[in-house]
């Protein structure tokens, strides 16, 4: 009986073996080779000198075999630059570091480390800073432009002269310069002619006098040069999404000519929650604009806060009156010891039980 059960399984194997074979054979999946090292067998011997049963096949990998070297293969690195190899023997980083630019930044910025190897003081950036210094920017002003924006060295100094001598046949005197300049140290990149297209689009859209092109001017600098279909998103936003009128919109524009440079969808989420959650009437939002730019939740934080301690009073004609300005100005401390009349410890424990 065990003899017959043995001569069954070795006829299945060696069927088995049969039909792997013609399948690979045909499909042209399986080689057999004696030289053929990688291998696996599979081997029974049985009591009877026939009885061999040998199955080998190929092992199969998703993947192609590799027989290149591949030790030196790493994971890609950024390239680093370090100034402190060169500071010693460059006169112009010395100068720098005089001034008070921060190379550590400098080096990080790509393409800046073997453009400001190239350049000569004397030639190339002493003009610079002798023309700023005109324009009443103090040093430190100057280093903070050179490490923002190093580029702006690339700028011919008679080009500089030009943009800097149209704000002044704008009426803009030099303390308001010094504030652009400090404000957004990528202005002088802007030709004059691409200067006043944008204080000219603001002018139409807005309706603006030359005193009010000036103020939000120097309010937000970086508005005249920021990305205009993003101003005008925002725009539409005021307008259409929110409800204020063409006088409102002007208004918050000269107030807080940031609104205009915030992501459009979280200011939608704020206005909201402070018009249907807050019920602020629309017109405060007009007379205190700076609420647009602050985050929902911090807002949402603070007047759950007031809430809890029933000191929610924003109506100018009651008593214990809090602006909008107050709720979104300061610091969590100041907040909560300054209007809340609580303590910081307190309102963060309030916060847990958000």
């Amino acid at each position: 009986m065990l003899i017959t059960l043995r001569g069954q399984a070795i006829l299945c194997a060696r069927t088995i073996n049969y039909y792997c074979f013609k399948y690979a054979h045909t499909e042209g999946l399986i080689h057999y080779t004696e030289a053929n090292k990688d291998v696996s067998s599979v081997t029974d011997k049985g009591p009877y000198p026939n009885d061999y049963i040998d199955i080998t096949f190929e092992k199969k990998s998703p993947l192609d075999t590799c027989t290149e070297d591949t030790s030196y293969v790493a994971p890609y690195l950024k390239p680093t630059f370090n100034f402190a190899a060169y500071i010693n023997q460059s006169e112009t980083l010395q100068q720098l570091l005089k001034l008070g630019v921060n190379l550590h930044k400098l080096e990080k910025k790509r393409n800046v480390p073997p453009f400001i190897l190239r350049l000569d003081f004397e030639k190339d950036i002493k003009n610079h800073i002798l023309l700023f210094l005109d324009r009443g920017l103090e040093v430190r002003n100057i280093a903070d432009i050179f490490t923002r924006n190093p580029f702006i060295l690339k700028e011919d100094i008679e080009d500089l002269k030009v943009r800097i001598n149209y704000l002044m046949y704008k009426k803009f005197d030099n303390a308001m310069i010094s504030r652009i300049l400090c404000q957004n140290p990528f202005w002088l990149m802007f030709s004059a002619n691409r200067i006043d297209e944008r204080l000219g689009y603001f002018q139409r859209t807005y309706k603006l006098t030359g005193n009010e092109v000036r103020t939000i001017t120097c309010k937000q600098p970086r508005l005249i040069t920021y990305s205009l279909e993003h101003v005008k998103l925002n725009n539409f936003a005021l307008k259409e999404e929110m409800g204020f009128s063409d006088e409102d919109v002007k208004s918050i524009l000269i107030r807080k000519p940031k609104t205009f440079m915030k992501d459009k969808e979280k200011m939608c989420k704020t206005f909201d929650y402070i018009v249907n959650t807050m019920n602020i009437p629309q017109q405060m939002i007009t007379e205190w604009p700076e609420v647009l730019t602050c985050r929902e939740f911090r807002i949402k934080q603070r007047h759950l806060f007031l809430e809890a301690l029933g000191k929610v009073q924003y109506d100018p004609k009651l008593p214990n009156y809090i602006s909008l300005l107050s709720l979104v100005s300061g610091k969590d401390s100041e907040f909560a010891v300054d209007i809340a009349k609580s303590s910081l410890q307190a309102f963060n424990a309030f916060l847990k039980t958000l």
